[in-house]
């Protein structure tokens, strides 16, 4: 019986933790400070704070034999993530002219499963960097 004791609070856990889905071309570098499987698409999230850093990539077919990346740089969002929530980052659909400058700048959509937005707090490195610095 008191084997049976942890691991029900071990699934109690895992069914309440939430979910983290990324649109196609949304690329999540870290989640948390840890770093994170490439192209996963699919991340558990715990209850709390989040902090994830993102990127926009993209790749477009310029002509038949000719393709071309774009990247934005690093974006961290950080949102408090609720138990049992689904959560989407998403990037607008772009052509390959708005989406070269779109990187330049970008910003992402988190929402819930309802569609609905979800508050967050969303730096570029720098700007999160003068930021930390200015506290001290």
């Amino acid at each position: 019986m008191k084997a049976l004791i942890p691991l029900a609070l071990l699934f109690a856990g895992s069914a309440s933790a939430g979910s983290l889905a990324l649109d196609n071309n949304v690329r999540i570098l870290t989640l948390n400070g840890e770093p994170v499987e490439s192209y996963s698409r699919q991340f558990n999230l715990g209850e709390g704070t989040q902090v994830i850093s993102v990127r926009y990539d993209a790749l477009f077919e310029t002509s038949s034999e000719h393709h071309d990346f774009v990247r934005s740089g690093i974006q961290v969002i950080k949102f408090e993530a609720e138990s049992g929530q689904q959560y989407m980052i998403s990037a607008p659909k772009l052509r390959w002219e708005q989406a070269r400058d779109y990187a330049e700048d970008p910003s992402f959509n988190l929402t819930n499963s309802r569609g609905e937005n979800i508050d967050h707090r969303m730096w570029s490195r720098d700007e999160l960097l003068v930021e930390l610095l200015g506290r001290q």
